[in-house]
């Protein structure tokens, strides 16, 4: 099976597959209160997923996915702006293209987490409950992030 079906009837492509077997469903520009909602919406997204890539316990690549599709639908200059960035622009470049992430970048993300937990843990020294719900919260991410398909180098 060469493609999988989404909830919203889109094919996806997995890795070798010839791009012709892909359809893409145009995007749909929102207007009026709508695009307010979906820039609100991206700007709220892109907050979250620069604090996630501050904070050890909340996720940041979910949530730049999520702007950078609110981004896309309401204004395309932001989304521009987003995927263009140095930082996270070719990630979601990877992901828009591939529906994958680099290795590299896999690797990058869960040892961030695994310092940013260790640290949390050696210097605000919390109680045995916060340590359990830090170090679950942090393995959950950990787990998520290996899942994720992976895209070439190139």
């Amino acid at each position: 099976m060469d493609t999988i079906k989404t909830t919203t009837k889109r094919r996806l492509r997995f890795h070798g597959t010839p791009t012709t077997l892909v359809k893409e469903s145009p995007v749909v520009a929102a207007v009026g209160l709508r695009r307010v909602m979906f820039v609100t919406g991206a700007l709220f997204f892109l907050t979250l997923g620069i604090l996630g890539a501050i904070l050890p316990v909340l996720p940041c690549t979910p949530f730049l996915l999520l702007a950078s599709y609110f981004a896309a639908r309401s204004s395309p200059r932001l989304n521009a702006a987003i995927l263009r960035n140095r930082l996270i622009g070719p990630i979601l470049r990877d992901w828009n293209a591939h529906r994958g992430v680099r290795r590299n970048v896999k690797i990058k993300a869960m040892l961030l987490v695994g310092i940013c937990v260790t640290l949390t843990m050696f210097l605000m020294q919390p109680t045995p409950l916060v340590m359990a719900a830090i170090a679950t919260l942090s393995t959950i991410g950990i787990v998520v992030v290996a899942k994720l398909p992976e895209v070439k180098a190139q």
